[in-house]
């Protein structure tokens, strides 16, 4: 599922042929309305200045990854994406994308628990994370089962599973907060880019689940209902990091011309 070598290095005719290949083969799709990218560019306007620090460290990320300006911060006059704060509790997401915006929840980001639980934790501990394999999921779903609650991955449900997989997070609780945030965030401006979800946790485009509101994501490879990673590997989304194969299919969009 990582696109390499001269798969990113064949001409624009055999990107357009095969157009649908790649798409089902690296789980990408063109997913942001018409106007969101011009000239290779988003322009967010970021409603609440809380939020503004978390999505700049999340253009940054995407910015500094593909060696290229793809995402800049923009006005409430002059921009072509909008990122706000929005309700997810009756729909169990962190964090959604739909075409021109993105909002993160309001009552999570608030809540000083969230995700890990009472703070601060050891400077490093290992957790249990919950995989979902509920059909319901919107975005996948993780929750902590051990002295802690974690969601891992934007716009999840919650959801119940007896799946687990084990990962460690050091760092005070304003890092662990500000990473876990700013992944959101990394995550759904990886949607706009035209990435769906992976089943590696080590991507900021993981999701434990290929399905979304009981039916597979649109462009997937193969089905899937957990993680294909060991255990004790880092979490994308909750150490706001970037794998090599997020940032292979973010080149492989923008030369099929998603952004």
């Amino acid at each position: 599922m990582d696109p390499t070598g001269e798969l990113l290095s064949l001409t624009s005719a055999d990107y357009k042929t095969y157009q649908s290949v790649f798409n089902k083969n690296f789980n990408v799709g063109n997913y942001a309305d018409e106007g969101v990218f011009t000239d290779d560019q988003a322009s967010i306007y970021v409603k609440s200045p809380t939020l503004q620090p978390y999505v700049q460290k999340a253009i940054d990320k995407w910015n500094t990854a593909l060696g290229t300006t793809v995402f800049t911060l923009g006005t409430a006059q002059n921009h072509s994406l909008t990122l706000g704060f929005g309700n997810g509790q009756s729909e169990g997401w962190d964090g959604v994308f739909d075409g021109d915006s993105v909002q993160v929840d309001y009552y999570d980001f608030h809540d000083r628990t969230y995700p890990y639980g009472p703070m601060p934790l050891p400077s490093s501990q290992t957790i249990q994370i919950k995989l979902s394999t509920d059909d319901t999921d919107v975005d996948g779903a993780a929750e902590g089962m051990a002295a802690t609650r974690v969601k891992q991955s934007a716009a999840t449900h919650r959801d119940t599973s007896a799946h687990y997989l084990t990962t460690t997070v050091s760092g005070t609780p304003t890092e662990l907060l500000e990473n876990y945030w700013v992944g959101v965030i990394t995550h759904e401006l990886g949607h706009a880019l035209g990435l769906d979800h992976t089943p590696y946790f080590q991507d900021i485009m993981a999701a434990p689940a290929s399905t979304e509101d009981g039916q597979s994501q649109e462009n997937a490879k193969y089905d899937w209902t957990t993680y294909k990673d060991s255990d004790n590997v880092q979490g994308g989304a909750l150490t706001a990091t970037l794998s090599q194969r997020d940032i292979d299919r973010a080149k492989l969009t923008k030369l099929l011309g998603y952004w």
